[in-house]
């Protein structure tokens, strides 16, 4: 096969540093031939790529990543930090929202560079609202699906219906009354799926049908999904998955690796009342990454791959898992 994609960007929230970002940059390995371990070892996490200290302007975090360039924008304040992971660090300006708007969408974009600036090799960015999808019934209203394909933005609006926002016209298009099969977090659009013309979206079903990896046929509308495949789910004896933290990342050629929590264990430590000197047992759940590798066949059968474990900090999330 082809040079594919296969690495990944990992954002981690550690409650005692920051949100940190570590990248794999070589997952082939899990697709590999050969027998997958039951319970392959649990490895340590490699250095960060970056990492954005807790403070105001991080207590909550948000991440979009295109390449090795990652735009972290804190949803307290709006303040927007764009970071080069492949540039030992290099940090470009800090463009800001305006906290006290009311817009539910904006766009990060690149300005077109003075001369001056460009001897200087400076980029400036600045942020610009755009109006909320048409139509809408209510001004209260949250999402229920949404993902990126191209230059094109999906969002599934409770009640409302599915909309796209066509970032290069900026303009909303209502493309029906229906709401995407898939919960909200990551999706994955496949417009040509292993070169059969399918346009499939993958992902994972709502909670109520098992929150288990699937094939949407997005050809059809409502778009339904064609595909469950419930023995993609993180199964192991005296692990569990914690379903609501998984996220997928796509290689390629039918490919495609799944990342969740598991938790692993439990340890106890003891911390003081607030109030007086007596001490508190607590008990600390040990949790792990795990990297899951299936492929889909042109039939849609899932292949399950192997597995490989990383062990988090005490006390940290994991958010997301982006392809790089």
């Amino acid at each position: 096969m082809a040079a594919a994609q296969s690495r990944a960007m990992v954002l981690v929230n550690d409650v005692r540093v920051g949100y940190l970002i570590f990248e794999f940059n070589n997952l082939n390995h899990l697709f590999a031939g050969g027998p997958a371990e039951e319970f392959p070892p649990i490895l340590s996490l490699p250095e960060p790529a970056a990492r954005f200290n807790h403070g105001v302007a991080w207590d909550c975090l948000t991440i979009a990543v295109s390449g090795n360039l990652v735009a972290a924008v804190a949803a307290d304040d709006a303040r927007t930090l764009l970071c080069d992971t492949g540039m030992f660090f290099a940090m470009s300006r800090l463009p800001h929202r305006d906290p006290e708007g009311a817009h539910h969408f904006e766009l990060l974009l690149r300005l077109h560079d003075t001369e001056e600036e460009e001897e200087e090799n400076r980029r400036r960015w600045a942020w610009l609202p755009i109006p909320d999808p048409p139509l809408l019934s209510s001004p209260e209203w949250y999402f229920s699906a949404c993902f990126v394909a191209g230059a094109h933005i999906w969002v599934s609006i409770c009640g409302e219906g599915t909309f796209t926002f066509d970032t290069a016209r900026r303009r909303w298009h209502k493309e029906g009354t229906w709401e995407l099969p898939v919960m909200m977090g990551q999706a994955i659009l496949v417009p040509d799926f292993l070169g059969d013309s399918r346009q499939l979206l993958f992902g994972f079903c709502s909670k109520e049908e098992g929150g288990h990896f699937c094939a949407v046929d997005m050809e059809a509308r409502p778009p339904a999904i064609i595909k469950s495949w419930p023995e993609a789910r993180f199964s192991r004896l005296g692990y569990r998955p914690v379903l609501e933290t998984a996220s997928l990342a796509y290689f390629g050629g039918g490919r495609f690796c799944i990342s969740m929590l598991i938790d692993t264990g439990y340890i106890y430590n003891y911390k003081p009342f607030v109030t007086n000197n007596m001490t508190n047992l607590v008990r600390l759940t040990r949790q792990a990454i795990t990297f899951s590798a299936v492929e889909v066949t042109p039939e849609l059968q899932l292949l399950i791959r192997k597995d490989e474990w990383y062990s988090m900090p005490l006390g940290s999330t994991l958010c997301s898992m982006y392809n790089i």
